[in-house]
């Protein structure tokens, strides 16, 4: 468009300019405020090539809005801001009109833009705090324009000033002639304007003469501030004609100039007059030591001795006195734009007056006032006349001495700041001097700001104003003017100027105050500190809007990186650490504690700040971390991390941008002090990539405030790391969210903005209180690791976390607690808040706080079940309930990140049977149908994350839920008159035969226990009732078919929905049989000659879908439960990726100790048969050695493991024991020699006749004989215990490396060998008991040989300690052996084992263990932090197996003879290996026949075996 119609396209964008000016755009948001900047911006651009068309443009804009009339402060506010965007456009406009382009069409100009311009600058109120910028605006435009069209202006002027010749003196209007004060005037334009003036001066009204004077003054100083280079030419070159126009000017000035009055009023103008006839004034300047002076120059010589008089005070009026020192100073400053080489004659005259003007103004005893009324051009005057005299000599420095004394008046000081601002912020000139001459006085100027600064933080905690408002409203002007009267109001606020001047001095130029020459580093530092904490405390003051605004900026300046070096040269990284933590501490503290009203201006501005301090490390790269481990560091870190995050619950979007934002230079920063130590970012960070996600996220400026909110809420999940941060965030939070929940119950009638504030909040506590959870229970980690993981961790589980009994009032537990209460809230805003409640619990939840929501609802629910007697049904309840649901339904369907790993860490059936159990109550109205509906969908979707979910008794707990639903089921049962409710009922069916289908996948039914029933046959029962209802519901579905043919169009819907029915109930049957085909197929199989067609054809669907799925009919044969034990044994063995073992490790961990005897014998034996005893022992032996203390508790006690321990030693070691030990037994009890001696060394139990040397000597050597023969007999040991040796070895290397070897002695002697010796005849190895002295003399062998295995010598025992030299002696031999039987594990196949022939009662026994133990199990493994990793499916098929096998065979416990002989019987198996009969060939060829089972013992407790005839 732009190139095809650019006068259109121009026309469009103006319109839209027009369109976002605040006074017609009605609400005024960041968005809007870019918006217009951009439109500007774009204007300014198209007015290059455009510029008749946008001016035109504009000026019709500007025309309408200042005709608009205007109601209320807030559009009198938005009409001056318009005002104000219009002008300051149109001046940048004009400003960037090319030299060469088409001048304004005049009559435009004149007629339609000037009188709008000129309308601002004549209608200036007083007292309007609107009319001065105003003002300012609009002159700034009619310079713009006076720089190409200087004619126009200048012809409104020229035909002003004829008008003002002929004119009555009534009627005399000057405001034209005041547009001279603002035009852009050069040297020719100045000589027009004079020209002008001398050619119509005489004639004019004296009003009007007055005004000419005062504003060709201003019009010169327009000149040589925008031309020095022509004013210093002027003095190179002389213009004469310039000279004759100024010189005729003064004459005929000082021809009106008759009265003192009318000299006060010329004064200023006429030197300057002077100074632009720079001949005349040498003249008069060298002639003032010759009396002779041409007639002409007369008035000039008089004029300045007068001038001079006036100045010393003997002017005789205190008028000329004034207008002297103005005219002075008006010359000093002139001067100053002269170069010193010129050698100008004008500098003669300055020195001549320079003393006594700085006597007049800088005095500090009398100072200069013109009283009340010019305060302010008093001041202006001053400050002209000191930066002219710096300028003139920077050295001369009385007056500046003057005005820092702390005893002169605050003017003084105020004019010293003010007069060093512009010293630094103006200085085009070259001969200028630079503000550096000043530098030494840095210290005085500090401690003038530190006494301003105090003064007026006194002065305003005296008064503050209660709220802190953006602007001070009617009430508060009010109060401002009382207090006026009062001095100290006053002194305040004039403290609050020179305040803000000097912070605007810091902003110019940081170096003037951070100057420390000769300083020692500390002093520097804390120097510079209290300057920066000094800045820190204004920003947070919004009743000092300016003054806030501008420290800010002096802060910014302060933290360029340049600067940061001058806090301290001397350690300029450790004083950064140091000073910037505070500065943020300080800041992060204010924004987190007030919410101050311009909190996120102040945001932007601190990350402004965090840019700059990344700025500065990255130039200090190498050494960045110099003093960073400060405390005050890290508080700053937490408390900018807290400050981030409260910013993002924050109502205000933009707030919440730049709070992510600023995310990103948090993790700049991480990047570089890491770089430095070469240490991961995590360790600083250590959410460190979450936060880059929520930087990448903050440049979404396009979405909306609930996608934002809940973009936030997702990442937020995503923090992982508790730290000081964001616990703190979460509390400080809470507190705030505790206190809104309160006011918002309180008051209804709050505004709903406050609501989006609580929501936020909500929002922001659900998702991120999984990390404060998580900080509450950081479990301790062990330093040694096994397969398994470390136990503390498993212990330190999230199911005894979550428990509600444990930690009942975290403020996490009151968090969900006030929640729940809240979503049956009954207020009028309660709809509200249940439905916010309900949505942030069920989608914005962090999945670690699952565990514990569940708990919650389950423990309020069963609360309803509690009382004895009925269920209370009321509507809160009920309400409570239907909350539940669509929680626990968004939930489970909303798959959260992360949410599978937590979802299984409480179980949810209790209170699911629970809510199933309370809705069945509810009856049938229309609520309670859609209450039923929404239910049965919730219980499909659980089913649907069946796999993430925990159940304790998954199978009794499916059974019970399909018994419920089936009972909703009503199929043409229900016979309501009502079409809606028919509807209903017809979802309710559709829902509750969905949800039954997922319950029914593979569900053995399972009755209840203890009706003196067979299993199968109440399994048969069970079937038949389900399977009769399906088929009832199927025929509804056909009848109903069949009449719904007749009618047509209505019924189309209810035909879909029936056939949708029918295909869910085929499902249900088909799942059903599926899965309980044994108890099933029977009752079923009839149907497939049923006489009715269509039963026929349901029957061959529901058995094409059977056969689809796969069902197993296996489980028809005779063998099925000999193949479901043998799957329970395959489970039980089943091995992890890691070498774990789940269900046997968790049947370990739960199985009463009163039964670990039977157990350790099963594990043992199934495991063996398996070719997995090592990984048994692993495992088993890697927790034991997890959870001693020391190497010397190891397998002490009487734990699982030991008792596995002993059974392996006992089974595998027996032939070796017998072989080992029975020759030398033997030897000893039947050998003649040794029959008469003792071993009794114990001196307190010798009998008279033994003597103690021979009684030792004859223990040594039957001891060393023993010990011989057992290290000797390495190459005999038994593979299976050189296993079991060597697996214990490892374990116990892992954790107690350093004496390993020595676990194994000890626990082989303790648990095998010792044992054997003490009671040989209990062993089987003897067949007799040994005498007693032989018997005393074997039990003091072993006391010697567990020693020597302890690796320890005697010290308790007084009566050993002489055989503490044998034992050392054979420590070495002993190790030696160890490690042979130790250090290689035989391959397992090369092992022989021994029990390959599993007994009937030990799978029996195991069955009995795992039925008892099922529930335990399950929530041990849930809540095992190896959950994950092993995942559900075993735990799964293990109850499905033990559902289908049903409880074990109760024997009668009267019978215990015969119970306990099954549980220890191994004696067949001892009688086999001892006789190595499964060596034999003929015992292999036996079992491969399988025709022998065993089951059962005999009364002696013998197996009994069975022989199978037919095979």
């Amino acid at each position: 468009m732009a190139a095809h119609k650019p006068v259109e396209w121009v026309q469009a964008v103006i319109n839209r300019f027009d369109e976002q000016l605040p006074v017609k755009a009605s609400s005024q948001s960041t968005h809007t405020k870019v918006s217009t900047e951009h439109n500007k911006e774009c204007l300014i651009n198209i007015s290059k090539y455009k510029f008749s068309l946008v001016i035109s443009g504009l000026t019709n804009i500007l025309k309408n809005v200042n005709n608009m009339r205007i109601f209320g402060e807030a559009a009198e506010k938005n009409l001056y801001l318009s005002q104000l965007i219009i002008l300051d456009t149109l001046e940048k406009c004009l400003a960037g009109q090319q030299k060469d382009c088409m001048r304004l069409d005049e009559t435009m100009l004149v007629k339609q833009l000037l009188p709008e311009i000129c309308h601002f600058i004549h209608t200036y109120r007083e007292g309007n705090q609107h009319a001065a910028e105003l003002r300012a605006s609009a002159s700034g435009v009619l310079f713009s324009l006076s720089c190409n069209n200087f004619n126009a202006v200048f012809s409104r002027i020229s035909t002003r000033l004829q008008e003002l010749t002929v004119c009555s003196e009534d009627t005399v209007d000057v405001h034209d002639i005041e547009l001279i004060q603002y035009i852009n005037v050069d040297c020719a334009k100045l000589k027009r304007l004079l020209q002008e003036t001398v050619f119509k001066f005489k004639a004019l009204k004296k009003p009007a003469q007055l005004s000419v004077i005062n504003s060709l003054e201003k019009a010169f100083w327009n000149w040589v501030e925008n031309y020095p280079d022509e004013f210093t030419m002027l003095y190179q070159r002389p213009q004469t004609d310039m000279a004759d126009c100024a010189e005729k000017l003064f004459d005929l000035v000082d021809s009106f100039a008759e009265s003192a009055k009318r000299k006060a009023a010329v004064w200023p103008l006429q030197i300057i007059l002077l100074i632009l006839c720079p001949d005349i004034t040498q003249d008069i300047t060298q002639d003032i030591s010759r009396e002779a002076v041409e007639e002409s120059k007369v008035n000039k010589k008089l004029f300045l001795e007068n001038l001079r008089k006036a100045l010393a005070g003997h002017g005789g009026s205190k008028q000329l006195t004034e207008s002297a020192a103005i005219a002075s100073v008006k010359l000093c400053k002139a001067s100053t734009y002269i170069n010193w080489e010129d050698h100008s004659v004008i500098f003669l005259l300055v020195q001549s007056i320079v003393m006594d003007l700085k006597a007049l103004l800088f005095n500090p005893a009398k100072p200069f006032s013109r009283g009340a009324g010019s305060q302010s051009a008093d001041v202006d005057l001053m400050i002209d006349c000191f930066v002219s005299c710096f300028r003139i000599n920077p050295h001369n420095n009385q007056h500046f001495k003057v005005c820092l004394a702390s005893s002169s008046p605050p003017t003084f000081h105020f004019v010293l700041v003010n007069s060093l601002h512009r010293i630094i912020t103006n200085s085009p000139l070259d001969w200028w001097p630079k503000i550096d001459a000043v530098y030494s006085y840095s210290g005085e100027l500090r401690t003038m700001f530190a006494e301003t600064l105090s003064r007026v933080m006194q002065g305003c905690s005296a008064h503050a104003p209660l709220r802190m408002t953006p602007s001070l409203t009617f009430k508060e002007k009010m109060t401002s003017l009382k207090f006026k009267e009062k001095t100290t109001d006053l002194d305040t606020r004039s403290y609050k100027y020179l305040l803000l001047a000097i912070v605007k001095l810091i902003h110019a130029d940081p170096k003037l105050m951070l100057h420390n020459p000769g300083k020692q580093g500390q002093e520097i530092q804390s120097s510079t500190a209290e300057l920066i904490t000094g800045l820190v405390q204004l920003v947070p003051q919004a009743s000092m809007g300016e003054i806030a605004q501008e420290a800010m900026e002096a802060l910014l300046v302060l933290h360029q990186p340049e600067t940061i070096e001058l806090w301290n040269p001397d350690a300029p990284i450790e004083t950064f650490w140091d000073i910037s933590s505070q500065v943020l501490f300080f800041i992060c503290k204010k924004l987190i504690g007030h919410q101050m009203i311009n909190s996120t201006e102040i945001l932007k501005w601190l990350r402004e700040i965090l840019i700059c301090r990344n700025k500065f490390l990255l130039r200090n790269k190498e050494s960045a971390t110099l003093g960073s481990g400060i405390p005050i560091c890290r508080q700053a870190q937490t408390k900018l991390e807290v400050c981030l995050y409260m910013f993002l619950w924050s109502p205000d979007m933009e707030a919440v941008l730049v709070a992510m934002s600023c995310f990103r230079h948090l993790c700049e920063e991480a990047d570089i002090r890491c770089g430095v130590d070469e240490v991961p970012v995590q360790t600083i960070l250590p959410n460190y990539n979450t936060f880059i996600e929520f930087a990448s996220v903050s440049n979404m400026m396009s979405t909306g405030r609930t996608a934002l909110q809940k973009r936030v809420m997702a990442l937020l999940r995503r923090i992982e790391h508790p730290t000081a941060g964001n616990t703190e965030a979460w509390e400080d939070t809470h507190a705030k969210w505790e206190h809104a929940t309160k006011l918002i119950l309180n008051h209804p009638k709050t505004k709903i903005e406050d609501g989006q504030e609580w929501i936020n909040m909500t929002g922001f506590l659900c998702a991120l209180g999984g990390v404060c959870l998580q900080q509450r229970s950081v479990p301790g980690l062990a330093t040694y690791s096994p397969p398994m993981g470390p136990l503390s961790e498993r212990k330190g589980s999230m199911i005894s976390m979550g428990s509600s009994e444990g930690n009942v009032e975290t403020p996490l537990s009151k968090f969900l607690d006030r929640l729940l209460s809240l979503m049956v809230c009954s207020h009028e805003k309660g709809l509200q808040i249940r439905t916010n409640v309900k949505d942030l619990v069920g989608l914005e939840l962090s999945p670690a706080l699952y565990p514990m929501l569940f708990n919650k609802l389950k423990n309020s629910i069963s609360r309803f079940f509690d009382a004895q007697g009925p269920v209370p049904i009321n509507d809160t309840n009920t309400q409570f309930v239907e909350q539940t649901i669509a929680i626990m339904k968004n939930l489970l369907d909303n798959h959260t990140e992360g949410s599978s790993e937590h979802l299984g860490q409480a179980s949810i059936e209790t209170m699911m049977l629970n809510l199933v159990r309370y809705v069945r109550i509810l009856g049938n109205m229309v609520h309670a149908i859609q209450i039923k509906t929404k239910l049965c969908q919730l219980v499909e979707v659980m089913m649907e994350r069946r796999d993430d979910l925990s159940f304790c008794q998954e199978m009794k707990f499916r059974n019970k839920m399909v018994e419920y639903l089936t009972d909703w089921v009503m199929g043409t049962s229900n016979q309501a008159a009502d079409d809606d409710v028919k509807c209903l009922t017809r979802d309710l069916d559709q829902a509750s035969m969905e949800a039954v289908v997922s319950l029914l996948a593979g569900l053995p039914l399972q009755p209840e226990e203890g009706d003196g029933v067979e299993l199968m046959e109440a399994k048969s029962q069970l079937f038949l009732k389900y399977f009769t209802l399906f088929m009832n519901l199927l025929n509804d579905c056909s009848e109903v078919e069949d009449d719904g043919q007749q009618v047509g169009g209505r019924k189309r819907g209810m035909s879909r929905r029936l056939a949708s029915l029918r295909h869910c109930t085929v499902l249900a049957m088909s799942n059903l049989l599926n899965a309980n085909v044994d108890s099933g197929l029977m009752h079923s199989i009839g149907l497939g000659y049923h006489k009715d067609l269509q039963t026929r054809a349901t029957f061959m669907e529901v058995l094409t879908k059977i056969l689809q799925q796969g069902t197993e009919f296996d489980t028809l044969a005779e063998t099925v439960l000999a193949d479901r034990f043998e799957r329970l044994v395959e489970l039980v063995t089943m091995m992890g990726d890691q070498g774990e073992l789940p269900i046997a490790m968790a049947l370990a961990n739960v199985v009463p100790c009163s039964q670990w005897d039977e157990l350790a014998r099963v594990l043992v034996t199934l495991f063996d048969s398996r070719h997995l005893l090592y990984q048994l022992l692993w495992n088993m032996f890697s927790k034991e050695v997890e959870l001693a203390d020391s190497m010397q508790t190891l397998f002490r006690g009487n734990s699982l493991a030991s008792k596995i321990m002993t059974f392996c030693f006992k089974v595998y070691g027996a032939t070796y024991l017998q072989k080992l030990l029975e020759p030398l037994l033997r030897g000893v009890i039947t050998a003649p020699e040794w029959q008469l001696i003792s071993f009794e060394v114990d001196p307190t139990r010798l009998e008279a006749t033994e003597s103690l040397e021979d009684n030792q000597r004859n223990l040594l050597q039957i001891t060393n004989r023993f010990f011989l023969a057992i290290i000797n007999s390495s190459c005999e040991f038994p593979p299976q215990l050189r296993s079991v040796c060597h697996c214990l070895f490892q374990v116990v290397s892992q954790r107690f490396p350093q004496n390993s070897i020595g676990a194994v002695g000890s626990a082989m002697f303790l648990r095998f060998i010792n044992p054997a010796i003490v009671s040989p005849y209990e062993a089987g190895i003897l067949d007799k008991k040994p005498p007693p002295r032989i018997e005393r003399g074997l039990k003091l062998m072993s006391k010697i040989l567990q020693s020597i295995a302890n690796h320890v010598l005697f010290t308790k025992e007084e009566h050993m300690r002489p055989f503490n030299d044998f034992v050392k002696n054979n420590f070495d031999a002993a190790r030696r052996f160890f490690l042979d039987i130790a250090s290689d594990c035989p391959a397992s196949d090369s092992v022989n084992h021994s029990l390959s022939f599993i007994s009937d009662g030990n799978v029996l026994a195991l069955h009995r263990l795992l039925w008892n133990n099922q529930e335990k199990i399950g929530q041990y493994l849930s809540s095992n932090r190896d959950h994950k990793a092993v995942g559900r499916r075993p735990f799964d098929k293990m109850a499905t197996l033990l559902a289908y096998l049903g409880p074990p065979e109760h024997k009668p416990v009267a019978d215990t003879h015969w119970s306990s002989l099954n549980l220890t019987s191994s004696k067949f198996e001892e009688f086999m290996t001892r006789h190595q009969v499964h060596e034999k060939e003929e015992f292999k060829a036996l079992k491969t026949l399988n025709i022998f089972y065993q089951a059962g013992t005999s009364k002696n407790g013998n197996p009994v075996f069975y022989y199978i005839t037919r095979r």
